[in-house]
């Protein structure tokens, strides 16, 4: 009921931009879901028993069994960029390495679609905000130059009341976009960057295997 009768307040007192920004809000929140949903509950990581269990297979030098493993779960970054990484052992050291970064490359690829237009609505949505702000001023000022003095008072108010509206649903999608978009960089840094350690301690494990 609280957000119905807000949306009602906003589209009779927020003038044309309350429509746009109201777009930019739905459009928010449609990112928003697919985004969190992928990064917080999708994406899983490979936890430590998993992970010394493919240390052992790959010390053993069982490449083949490792990286069955790894295709035995999904949505798991760190198992994607082990399995790359073995697949391209036996092309040498600088083969290894190339896939590794292949992978992690593509890991931060996924995780970063459409994180920029979430950016893009935090800026937009304030600016939307500032254009409804503006344009009821502007609106207002035109309207007292030729109207009843008795009548400027009531105009004045409903004037300032579609540019403070205005400011305030803005602000509101461009602060929630800014939350947003901060809790998915947070989350991709500590995927990527886990995903680069694995990546590192694949090869310091191959290194191993062969010289035992």
């Amino acid at each position: 009921m609280f957000i119905i009768s807000s949306l009602e307040i906003l589209f009779k007192e927020g003038g044309l931009t309350a429509f746009f920004i109201v777009g930019s809000g739905l459009a928010l929140i449609i990112l928003a879901f697919t985004k969190i949903n992928y990064l917080y509950f999708r994406l899983r990581p490979a936890g430590d028993n998993n992970l010394k269990e493919i240390s052992k297979l790959v010390l053993k030098k069982e490449y083949t069994t490792a990286i069955q493993v790894c295709n035995g779960a999904r949505n798991v970054p760190e198992f994607d960029v082990i399995k790359s990484g073995l697949m391209a052992v036996d092309g040498g050291r600088e083969a290894m390495k190339s896939s590794l970064g292949s992978a992690v490359v593509e890991v931060m690829k996924n995780c970063e679609k459409g994180i920029q237009f979430i950016s893009l609505i935090a800026s937009v949505a304030t600016l939307l905000g500032l254009l409804g702000t503006i344009s009821g001023l502007m609106k207002t000022f035109a309207a007292l130059r030729d109207i009843d003095p008795a009548k400027k008072a009531e105009l004045l108010g409903t004037g300032i009341s579609e540019a403070m509206t205005a400011t305030a649903a803005g602000l509101i999608v461009g602060i929630s976009a800014m939350v947003v978009y901060t809790l998915c960089t947070q989350k991709i840094d500590q995927i990527v960057g886990q995903s680069k350690k694995t990546g590192f301690d694949l090869i310091t494990l191959v290194e191993q295997s062969e010289r035992s």
